[in-house]
This record gives structure tokens, C-alpha cells and sequence, in this order.
């Protein structure tokens, strides 16, 4: 995990919507950037879900369109299970089943590392706002 910022009058554009003087999370997994797969291409980390789902099993908006609305790009929330050793993921994307299992205590580590680059960060996080789908439930 990661926090790439746009800044120095660069801009990034994600659905059709542009960025500049921002910072973004990226999550990498087995090397490979999430957001350079066609499915995430245009999603964002929602940082507080994300570090939430560290804490406990349940339902988490880890992913939301680049507007923030995240019924607009059809994200709907990640099943996370944990477990002693392992946190796993599950979510639809485009009606294609996705599954990702990662060691616990690197996820957690990771997202610890995050977090102390937040507090010292100048740069605002994207999204700003987040609107949780309709009848979302942590269950």
C-alpha cells in the first residue's frame, strides 16, 4: 500500500472527473498495481473502511467511484474475514466474482504505515466524501 500524490501542477483524471493537489491510496497485490486492472481502473481507496477492516470481519466500502457516490461505479462493498493468519477478501466487480487473501499481519502493518503518512501529510485524501450505497449493511 501506497499513497501517490499529484501535485506540481500534474493532474490525473478518473471518469472523466480530473485531480490535482491530491493524495490517492494504492494498494498493490503479487507486485501488481490494483488500479492498473480494468475493473479498478477508475475506483478509489476509502481509506477509513479500508483501515477499518483490519479490526474485524464484516462487510467495508474499500472502493468507491472517483466522484465518491459509489453506487455510480457499481461498488457495492468487500466481504472481509478474518482470521488469525489471513484477511480475506470478497466483492463483485462487474458481475465477475473477485478474491484476494493476503497475510494479516502485513495487511495490518501495512495499513499502519499509511495511516503515520496521513498524519503528515499536507495533501488532502481522495475521495473527500464518500456516499455509501443504498441499504448498505456491515453484516
Amino acid at each position: 500500500m501506497s499513497l501517490e500524490r499529484v501535485t506540481d501542477g500534474r493532474s490525473l483524471e478518473l471518469d472523466g472527473i480530473r485531480f490535482s493537489e491530491v493524495a490517492f491510496v494504492r494498494i498493490g497485490i503479487d507486485g501488481e498495481e490494483l488500479q492498473s486492472r480494468p475493473q479498478f481502473s477508475d475506483a478509489l481507496v476509502v481509506f477509513d473502511e479500508l483501515e477499518k477492516s483490519a479490526t474485524g470481519s464484516g462487510r467495508y466500502l474499500i472502493f468507491t467511484c472517483a466522484c465518491g457516490i459509489a453506487e455510480d461505479g457499481g461498488w457495492e462493498g468487500v466481504e472481509v474475514d478474518l482470521d488469525d493468519s489471513t484477511v480475506r477478501w470478497t466483492l463483485e466487480v462487474a458481475s465477475e466474482p473477485i478474491r484476494f487473501v493476503f497475510d494479516r499481519a502485513l495487511y495490518v502493518s501495512e495499513i499502519n504505515g499509511l495511516r503515520r503518512q496521513l498524519a503528515h501529510e499536507a495533501l488532502p485524501l481522495a475521495p473527500r466524501g464518500v456516499v455509501f450505497p443504498e441499504g448498505f449493511r456491515r453484516s
